[in-house]
């Protein structure tokens, strides 16, 4: 008999699985493994390396891959199983990274555990180790990053925030894994009530000054607490828009260097206050292009309709920054290139003074830390950009 799909052996990168470097292992078991625990389960073992290395008697290993190495790893995948009444007194490990509507998932694209569509399925992981821990026992995982502000895994953030504290994280602004992925770890102890989280950071594990445990888990990578604020916001005097795939792949064909229309204004041609086409090469649908234009008449009709609504005076936001890059379309000349974020706003002027503050980067960071690709980035959205306080 045929296995069902989702038991079906995929590729390393289907299955989100990178092998943790033996340090961070130990640093894991070290903050989770406490006295009188017995038993032990990690939900995508692998090779088995965090069993091994937990020295506990009792170790159950599950993997999605036939041919983990790990011997008793039972074929199966955790997020599926039925557990039945079965709790454990440690739950660690390093849980496959991956989106939920990624093509290269195994899964149905559905959160299985509250959170979005979108969630990674490392928060699902945190969440089925939380629900299999035994109240006093202890939780310590690998997980990207982006689960710290990622909109979809926040319910899943709540949910554990209200039967689990914090003990101990540690993160790194360095790549630990071959995959293109920064990390962290965390350990929280099940039933406890919250205190301080002691941090380390880095590869020689640096110790950090323990913070208060924040509202917003991003808050976790700043040194400062972050901010507090009640009161009006940037979204009270300006509204914000990302576009799509949609309107992506609706340019192509219609952008060129040879071509008369509006300029095509991609992120990296966002510097705060400064607009860099025509200086600046860009890529656009994998060729690269010196001043590109937009052929309007090219475009199809919807397309057209949306050409017509962004060309009004507006302000240009790219998504992923260190600072807040943005400029002023005074003259609604431009067209944004997916994903540089649109705003309107009657106000202009002073939306472009609170958003080159840095008071509004502080907040940004402490909202959304860990969310860009690079060190010290954050991925900008709408929203965010939104709720930033009006000072």
């Amino acid at each position: 008999m045929d296995q069902p799909a989702r038991l079906l052996a995929p590729s390393r990168k289907q299955l989100g699985a990178w092998y943790t470097p033996p340090r961070l292992v130990d640093a894991i078991v070290r903050e989770a493994v406490f006295d009188g625990a017995v038993s032990v389960l990690d939900p995508a073992c692998g090779d088995g390396r965090f069993l091994a290395a937990s020295g506990l008697s009792q170790r159950t290993g599950i993997d999605l891959d036939p041919d983990a190495a790990a011997p008793g790893v039972i074929h199966d995948d955790a997020l599926f199983r039925d557990w039945g009444d079965a709790r454990f007194d440690v739950v660690v490990g390093n849980p496959p990274f991956l989106n939920q509507l990624s093509s290269a998932t195994t899964r149905s694209g559905r959160s299985q555990f509250g959170g979005g569509p979108y969630a990674d399925a490392a928060a699902e992981f945190l969440a089925l180790a939380v629900r299999l821990c035994r109240p006093g026992g202890r939780v310590g995982l690998v997980l990207p990053q982006s689960l710290l502000s990622a909109r979809d895994s926040a319910p899943i953030r709540a949910a554990v925030d209200s039967v689990a504290a914090l003990r101990w994280m540690w993160w790194s602004d360095s790549q630990m894994f071959d995959a293109s992925v920064r990390v962290w770890a965390g350990v929280w102890e099940v039933g406890g009530r919250q205190e301080e989280v002691r941090r380390s950071f880095g590869p020689d594990f640096t110790e950090l000054a323990p913070v208060p445990m924040p509202s917003v888990w991003s808050a976790l990578l700043c040194d400062a607490a972050p901010p507090v604020h009640e009161g009006p916001v940037l979204g009270d005097i300006a509204t914000f828009a990302v576009d799509f795939r949609g309107q992506y792949y609706g340019l192509i064909g219609a952008v060129g260097d040879d071509v008369a229309g509006p300029p095509l204004i991609t992120s990296g041609l966002i510097e705060p206050g400064r607009c860099l086409w025509g200086v600046r090469s860009v890529r656009f649908a994998k060729q690269n292009y010196l001043a590109p234009q937009v052929a309007v008449e090219r475009l199809s009709v919807p397309m057209q309709r949306w050409a017509r609504a962004r060309m009004v005076p507006k302000i240009l936001i790219a998504n992923q920054t260190k600072v807040i890059e943005a400029v002023h379309d005074s003259n609604g000349e431009w067209l944004p290139s997916v994903p540089v974020i649109t705003c309107m706003s009657a106000q202009p002027e002073r939306a472009m003074r609170v958003m080159a503050s840095e008071a509004a980067t502080e907040w940004v960071h402490h909202q959304a830390a860990g969310s860009g690709l690079g060190v010290g980035t954050v991925r900008l959205s709408p929203r965010l950009l939104a709720g930033i306080p009006l000072r």
